[in-house]
């Protein structure tokens, strides 16, 4: 199997185009996070990447076992007799990766099986569906708010009459976006004139947007599930993350499922969690199942509301994989299993400032391994240098390890 890393899928779905065309930052981040397929591969497959890996970088993967290969166009050529059949694993389906991939078929003569697009995609991959399954949610499970529904508008006029009228801060969101693009925060009263520009900008580009409470966050969370080809619905798991003030992905933490579950029971009852988990099967095999194969991760959160913790069970559902999904695939396959972690996407916009970070962290926090798996340090899951300006790495801690405080104090934060 190959597979290929494509951030911004839901930009590349909205275009609806096979000759679709990323932005920079998109680029230079897919560029550059190339190998994370690798760490939720099977060691028998392929990750398609753009740049050779480093050998220094190379090196650092001979401690694990389970790392898979990577490969560039020119292997094509060189490794045909090996690469010609392989079924292509795509981080989301679109129009574009697609025409990708069955470009490099008719350039190279090879027989990739690869997943087609289909129209469908585009109404079960927007904020629209998800609207629809947190209400189908919200009717069949007494515990979740109705308030926190989303309501859709075309028209800028009736929006701004809906938020002065609710009296409460709310949040607008773009039918197709993620990691905290697509939002705009509306504080009580009459929408200010630069809000309206951006909400006129986004119903110009997708014709509708939501609006819906912005609610008193306590916890990011998510279920991961996934529909395979003996059209079968499997719930792989539990992932909690964090977001920053715009709702930007930063981190997931990495820990066993059933201290993710601890943590997430603290607030809501285990009898809720699985009763929406449930349902969120029952509603996928209804909905999604007859026309997709592959991952879905369904972003919730648990929020106060009255001095009681309530949960959102739907805030958005991504039909491709995801940061939580591969924090999930992370903590399963190469963390030791009393160890925790946390999983990092970074970004900065200063040249060499990413590089000398992973620098100082390398020698700083060395891994620590007991069979395999890490029980403690630093890793970066893809290569670094001085022009880098993303960096996905996680850190472990192990929970019975001293660390002296001058260690302590020069950690990563």
């Amino acid at each position: 199997m190959i597979h290929f890393f494509n951030p911004g899928h839901e930009t590349d779905v909205l275009h609806d185009s096979k000759y679709y065309q990323a932005a920079a930052n998109q680029v230079k981040m897919q560029r550059e996070l190339a190998f994370l397929p690798a760490w939720y591969a099977d060691n028998s497959d392929f990750v398609l990447v753009e740049n050779p890996l480093p050998s220094d970088f190379i090196s650092n993967l001979q401690v694990f076992k389970n790392i898979p290969q990577a490969i560039r166009l020119s292997d094509f050529t060189e490794n045909k007799s090996i690469l010609s059949n392989q079924s292509v694993n795509l981080w989301g389906i679109s129009p574009s990766s697609v025409h990708l991939f069955e470009k490099l078929n008719k350039q190279f003569n090879l027989d990739l099986k690869i997943p087609a697009w289909k129209e469908e995609y585009r109404q079960l991959g927007n904020r629209l569906n998800s609207q629809k399954v947190l209400s189908e949610i919200i009717h069949s499970i007494p515990e979740i708010e109705a308030d926190i529904l989303p309501v859709f508008y075309s028209d800028l006029d009736a929006i701004e009459q809906y938020h002065i009228q609710s009296k409460n801060k709310q949040i607008v969101k773009s039918p197709f976006s993620s990691s905290g693009r697509g939002l705009v925060w509306l504080p009580p009263g009459e929408i200010a004139r630069s809000e309206k520009q951006i909400i006129s900008g986004m119903l110009k580009k997708q014709s509708k947007v939501s609006i819906e409470k912005a609610l008193e966050k306590q916890l990011d969370f998510s279920m991961h599930f996934q529909t395979t080809s003996q059209k079968k619905v499997q719930f792989l798991g539990f992932s909690i993350f964090k977001t920053n003030t715009k709702g930007a992905y930063e981190k997931s933490f990495l820990a066993a499922q059933l201290e993710l579950e601890k943590q997430i029971t603290l607030y809501v009852n285990k009898e809720l969690l699985y009763s929406v988990r449930d349902k969120l099967i029952s509603i996928i095999e209804e909905t999604y199942l007859p026309y997709y194969c592959g991952n879905i991760g369904v972003d919730m959160l648990i929020y106060k509301s009255e001095n009681q913790y309530k949960l959102n069970p739907c805030i958005e559902i991504n039909m491709r994989k995801s940061m939580g999904y591969l924090a999930l695939e992370l903590q399963k396959k190469f963390l030791h299993p009393t160890s925790l972690g946390e999983f990092y996407i970074d970004y900065n916009s200063y040249s060499n400032e990413i590089y000398q970070k992973h620098e100082n962290w390398t020698k700083l926090f060395p891994l620590l391994m007991e069979n395999n798996l890490i029980k403690s340090g630093y890793l970066s899951l893809c290569p670094v240098n001085q022009t880098s300006n993303y960096h996905a790495y996680i850190q472990v801690s192990h929970p019975h390890l001293e660390v002296p405080q001058e260690v302590q104090a020069k950690q990563p934060s």
